[in-house]
């Protein structure tokens, strides 16, 4: 089975810088293009690692602190969340604290951002390693949503985001208020009072490059921090513990991406769109063309069935505001595969099958100029990898 955006394919025929090879023996598509939007529309869409808390380490049926993978405190040596969960190993959630229930998923986190009358004015705060620093110059859709605990019995109004790079790890005494920090994102809603439903906190901030890490935590100082008495049963104690889901920072310029163009066999299934995760899946919407107004799905990709005939379909995409669009067509059968019969020529990759190396060979000087990235993709139209090409006498090692 091959792969072509529609829209590009004469051109691209032409100019002999799109070819495929087919290999009864491969288990993968390879797709080789130069024009730069491709790397843009394979991009990282959600740069917090585990947004979600889905991802648990080890310690997680042993013990409910520190437990999502990519979240740490900023001193290892003390706490930062402490995780509910609806995974049947755990099963904590409705937790005792509180009666919420994860927004997506099944594990949440709970942390304390405010306690005046604790131990040193108690407070932690939770680092995330983003998946890679934030590029320079370029703004950021920062969200991540906070309940009350049921049990808390403070409201407060500072939720802050906090990103930085390596000095943050000179902080070793982290369970005091870091007023020095200044957070790139704070809530702008006053006061939240909610112990039912999850509440957005969030912003846009342009990036320097440097960012490394992300923290949630409050950042102001005890004085600065407007509170409001929520739960007088537990009065005894002013502290605020909140829960907190879904977190992600976006490129807030992103280009929606609805997929390449594919063909399929009737009644099978395609992938269409970019890989699911934290943040982009609720600001993408799917729409079978010409119905613009009723959604089939909300998510950064979906599996659909290929029909006997040709359909579009659309992505809409809303990251703070900022609203693009995106379509892909889903062709029946392999129609237009023979016109391509002859780039095939062009281009030998070998040994199939490999075991650790696949060499790429391209025979036309032109194409080996202007191909610079590769792109695999599994059977089920998802990207597993990507790299950019460098060619040595028209070789180039995989």
């Amino acid at each position: 089975m091959i792969k072509i955006t529609a829209q590009l394919k004469n051109s691209l025929l032409q100019n002999n810088k799109f070819f495929f090879l087919k290999k009864k023996q491969a288990i993968f598509y390879l797709l080789l293009f130069l024009f730069s939007f491709s790397s843009l529309k394979s991009q990282i869409a959600n740069y917090v690692s585990d947004g979600g808390f889905e991802v648990l380490n080890s310690y997680s049926l042993s013990t409910l602190y520190n437990v999502p993978t990519y979240w740490q405190p900023i001193d290892t040596n003390t706490g930062s969340t402490y995780l509910v969960s609806t995974h049947p190993a755990i099963n904590n959630a409705p937790y005792s604290l509180g009666f919420q229930y994860p927004r997506n998923g099944q594990n949440y986190v709970i942390c304390t951002f405010f306690c005046s009358n604790c131990s040193n004015s108690y407070r932690v705060y939770a680092r995330n390693r983003l998946k890679q620093n934030l590029q320079a110059g370029k703004t950021y859709c920062v969200k991540y949503h906070v309940v009350n605990t049921n049990n808390s019995p403070l409201g407060i109004n500072s939720f802050g985001a906090y990103f930085a790079d390596n000095t943050l790890d000179t902080i070793n005494y982290c369970n005091k208020p870091l007023t020095y920090l200044n957070p790139q994102i704070e809530n702008q809603t006053g006061i939240i009072t909610d112990t039912l439903n999850w509440v957005p906190i969030t912003g846009t901030f342009v990036a320097t490059g440097n960012e490394k890490y992300m923290v949630l935590g409050n950042f102001r100082s005890d004085a600065s921090t407007n509170t409001l008495l929520i739960n007088p049963t537990f009065s005894a104690t002013l502290a605020n513990d909140v829960c907190i889901d879904d977190v992600s920072v976006i490129d807030k310029d992103m280009p929606a991406y609805a997929g390449l163009d594919i063909w399929g066999i009737p009644t099978t299934t395609v992938y269409l769109g970019r890989a699911q995760d934290v943040g982009i899946d609720e600001a993408c919407m799917w729409y079978k063309l010409p119905n613009t107004t009723t959604a089939i799905d909300t998510a950064a990709g979906i599996t659909v069935t290929v029909a006997s005939t040709t359909n579009t379909y659309m992505v809409k995409q809303d990251i703070c505001g900022i609203i693009k669009y995106d379509t892909v067509l889903v062709y029946a059968s392999g129609v237009g595969i023979d016109e391509k019969n002859d780039l095939k020529n062009y281009i030998t990759i070998y040994p199939t099958p490999a075991i650790d190396e696949v060499i790429i060979r391209l025979d036309n000087n032109i194409i080996e100029q202007n191909v610079r990235h590769l792109f695999i993709y599994n059977n089920l139209g998802e990207l597993v990898k990507q790299e950019g090409l460098e060619f040595t006498n028209r070789d180039a090692i995989i």
